[in-house]
């Protein structure tokens, strides 16, 4: 298994195209948090593989079965052109049978198989995750310290806050910061509400001591404006970028 690590800005690292497909075991794996990134080079991928006269199935795991999945492996177009399978998320279904099986139908397609295989993953992945495929061409869209600084002191006063929101948004995009952000809290409501969130013990015992500095109300208001920013920016309803809008967020918390 060959694995590069890549930022926000991957362009200047990637592999060129005629060597990922070149890979004599056809699989590449794209996975990582920085999803913008990840999902920027899938683009490419897909791109550059219709330029180059692939046929290219772009498929949903939470949608896919193990009869599918074999029927598109085994299909041959009417003029025989090589084909690029596309299968996004394979690795945020729950565990099952079905997820077993299709795991172990894309390494054994990468190891035999005659088609090209690129596996998008909107998480980061583990070790033991990365074992089931030894021969992928793995390319990993981390995010930035800056990003886990910031996203640690959210809650800290605005002047705390912001120099360092800026610090993400510097090294990861506003676009990015922005979704963290939502993400983190989520799971700050999540935390606060008295559940758990799923992830190692060292993650959540940072969650329940950052959770104190709201009140439950004061996370789902914040919740709300985020909301708010997020459709702002998508129907061009404020004059303010989304850095502006996110500095102001703090500014008035």
């Amino acid at each position: 298994m060959t694995q590069t690590t890549k930022g926000i800005k991957p362009n200047c690292l990637n592999l060129r195209y005629d060597e990922v497909m070149a890979n004599s075991k056809h699989l590449t794996i794209l996975y990582g948090e920085n999803q913008p990134a990840s999902r920027q080079r899938l683009v490419e991928l897909i791109e550059q593989s219709k330029n180059s006269g692939y046929q290219v199935h772009h498929l949903e795991a939470k949608q896919l079965t193990q009869a599918e999945l074999e029927q598109v492996l085994g299909r041959n177009s009417l003029f025989d052109a090589q084909q690029v399978v596309v299968i996004e998320s394979l690795h945020s279904l729950p565990n099952s049978k079905n997820k077993n099986q299709l795991i172990k139908l894309v390494a054994g397609e990468a190891n035999s198989g005659q088609t090209h295989l690129i596996l998008w993953e909107k998480r980061d992945l583990t070790a033991t995750m990365l074992k089931q495929f030894p021969t992928a061409q793995v390319e990993f869209f981390k995010l930035s310290k800056a990003m886990f600084r910031w996203l640690d002191q959210v809650g800290q006063p605005a002047k705390t806050v912001i120099p360092l929101m800026h610090q993400a948004i510097d090294q990861d995009g506003a676009e990015l910061t922005f979704l963290m952000l939502v993400r983190q809290i989520r799971l700050l409501i999540e935390t606060k509400s008295g559940d758990q969130p799923a992830g190692p013990p060292f993650m959540v015992s940072k969650l329940k001591q950052q959770a104190n500095y709201f009140t439950l109300d004061e996370l789902f208001n914040l919740h709300l404006k985020l909301l708010t920013i997020d459709h702002q920016q998508k129907t061009s309803g404020s004059n303010l970028s989304l850095p502006q809008a996110l500095d102001l967020l703090w500014v008035l918390k």
